[in-house]
């Protein structure tokens, strides 16, 4: 089994598109008909945003939903091109689909073990490796780093990440506060959220050049508000007002929102 990943890994390498879950498909030489993921889950986590237990233990549970056969996961942190904290890509992972069982009989004895120890090996690598990118990324969060730019961040991952991938379905999930402070615009005033004019600050966003693309996908935001701290409060209001502002901004970056969580989403990923 070792001996086979050392081989997928070295062929992995040769791909142009990323993918670091190796394919058994090509090291032992079978044709995939389909290998087009059924749906992607991209996770892009905001490094100003420190998440609790519960919310780290809700994106785990369901990243996991994803890592099965068919399925690819891309996992992304960002804030701001400061104290190397810029976007980064951390993992992008695809589980093969399964041979039909049909195609099974055209597949000598020896060769289709081999590819079921393969397929076997490929799911617990892929389990692995994601669960350990999105703890690196998880733990990685720091309320202070001095600017938040999530605008510009999800502009780039999602012209780099989502709209170039080929799944026939898209998720995404951002873990974020919601507060934006950057050069395009600050949703801080004296250590609070200002009251946010929400038609004003998606001018804002819109003339800056860097409106998201989220090519139809699902969106789910989750942590809006968050203070990063037991003690700190958010008023109804000021989250009512930052809430509506990204319901609108999702309007406008075609992304179909499904929940926002403030900060705890109350339902799974789907």
């Amino acid at each position: 089994m070792r001996r086979i990943f050392l081989i997928l890994l070295t062929l992995s390498a040769l791909l142009a598109a990323r993918n670091d879950v190796p394919s058994c498909y090509k090291a032992l030489d079978i044709a995939l008909e389909d290998n087009i993921p059924a749906k992607e889950l991209f996770i892009f986590v905001d490094q100003t945003t420190p998440l609790d237990k519960k919310m780290m233990i809700y994106t785990y549970k369901n990243m996991m939903h994803f890592i099965k056969n068919g399925y690819a996961v891309t996992i992304a942190s960002f804030s701001a091109n400061a104290n190397g904290k810029y976007a980064d890509v951390a993992y992008e992972g695809f589980v093969e689909p399964l041979l039909a069982k049909r195609s099974e009989y055209d597949i000598a004895k020896k060769k289709l073990r081999k590819y079921k120890a393969c397929m076997n090996g490929q799911y617990r690598y892929a389990k692995k490796k994601a669960t350990k990118a999105l703890v690196h990324v998880l733990k990685g969060a720091n309320k202070s780093l001095p600017h938040s730019d999530i605008f510009r961040s999800l502009h780039d991952l999602s012209k780099r990440v989502v709209k170039p991938s080929k799944a026939s379905e898209k998720v995404v999930l951002i873990l974020s506060d919601g507060l934006e402070h950057s050069a395009i615009t600050s949703f801080y005033h004296k250590g609070g959220i200002k009251k946010i004019d929400r038609k004003k600050e998606m001018q804002k966003v819109a003339k800056s050049g860097f409106l998201a693309d989220f090519d139809n996908a699902r969106i789910y935001m989750m942590a809006v508000g968050a203070t990063g701290s037991k003690k700190a409060y958010r008023d109804a209001k000021s989250l009512e007002r930052l809430t509506a502002f990204w319901k609108d901004y999702f309007l406008n970056t075609h992304g179909n929102l499904k929940a926002i969580g403030t900060p705890m989403l109350l339902e799974d990923i789907e």
